[in-house]
């Protein structure tokens, strides 16, 4: 199934049919890489160019300046959410919290379910990662089940 949208999300057009997707290969690189290892390992990597800190890790850095890849330990925080009520497809669903999440002071940011009701969601609300157990670990960001609010 492919979507192609024609410039609102109501517009969306649905195509039938199957993409050759086995067909290609993902190579996700040196930053890509290591990411992927310490997510198994229930860490999250960034990049640090200069004084600034990219989440997640690149390959480069923005300003063209040569990085060193460095573990992001927080605290987390929350940029911006929504809150969301149906799926891609318009079915009702249990309301969530989607969120864009970076360490304070870092740029860029991960984007990921927050475990809150909707009426308790913020900006600037800090959380914490809740990875999954180590043996369901496969070095995605889906190893990441969600993000909780920090214990104050």
């Amino acid at each position: 199934m492919s979507l192609w949208k024609k410039g609102r999300a109501v517009d969306v057009v649905h195509l039938e049919g199957k993409m050759e997707a086995e067909r290609y290969v993902y190579t996700p690189g040196v930053a890509g890489l290591k990411l992927a290892e310490a997510l198994i390992e229930g860490r999250i990597l960034g990049v640090k160019c200069g004084q600034e800190v990219y989440v997640p890790a690149k390959a480069y850095c923005p300003d063209h300046s040569e990085g060193e890849i460095v573990e992001v330990k927080g605290p987390w925080v929350i940029k911006t959410y929504t809150v969301v009520y149906e799926d891609m497809y318009g079915s009702k669903v249990e309301p969530r919290v989607v969120a864009v999440i970076a360490p304070e002071g870092a740029r860029g940011g991960l984007i990921h379910y927050v475990n809150i009701e909707p009426r308790r969601a913020r900006v600037g609300l800090k959380v914490e990662p809740v990875f999954r157990p180590r043996e369901e670990r496969r070095g995605l960001l889906t190893d990441i089940m969600y993000f909780k609010p920090v214990e104050e």
